[in-house]
C-alpha cells in the first residue's frame, strides 16, 4: 500500500483536470467583458453620431436620424439590437431631439448562459 502513495505517474495530469475548468470559465469571462465593452462602444457611437446629426440645419427627419443610427453602429449583433427612439421635445423654449437606443445580450460562458445583460445610450442634441 505504500507503494501507491509515493507512486507520483499521472499527477501532473490530474492537477490539469481540475485546474483546466475554473481557468476556461476565467478566460471566457474576460472574452464576453470584452465583447460587452466593444457593443458598449458601438453602441455609444452609433447614437453619438446620431446626435451629431440631428443637430444640423435644417434639422433631419426622424427617419434620417434613425438611418444615420443604424448606419454607424459597430460591434452590435443585429439579433441584440433594438430600434432608437426619437423624442422631440423643448426646454427652457430650446427644441432638442433626444436619441436612446438599447442593447441586450445574455453573456455565454461554455458551460452555461446568462440572463442578458443590457446597455442603454442616450443623447440629446440642441
Amino acid at each position: 500500500m505504500m507503494r501507491l502513495f509515493k507512486n507520483q505517474h499521472g499527477v501532473s495530469a490530474i492537477e490539469f483536470a481540475l485546474a483546466l475548468p475554473p481557468f476556461l470559465v476565467l478566460v471566457m469571462g474576460a472574452v464576453q467583458l470584452g465583447v460587452i465593452a466593444s457593443a458598449r462602444t458601438g453602441l455609444q457611437h452609433a447614437v453619438d453620431e446620431g446626435a451629431r446629426f440631428a443637430s444640423i440645419y435644417p434639422r433631419p427627419s426622424d427617419a434620417q436620424i434613425i438611418a444615420r443610427v443604424t448606419s454607424r453602429e459597430f460591434g452590435l449583433d443585429p439579433a441584440y439590437m433594438q430600434q432608437p427612439t426619437i423624442v422631440q421635445g423643448t426646454e427652457h423654449s430650446v427644441p432638442y431631439t433626444e436619441i436612446s437606443m438599447s442593447y441586450s445580450r445574455p453573456l455565454d460562458f461554455i458551460l452555461f448562459e446568462t440572463g442578458p445583460l443590457t446597455i442603454s445610450y442616450t443623447k440629446r442634441a440642441y
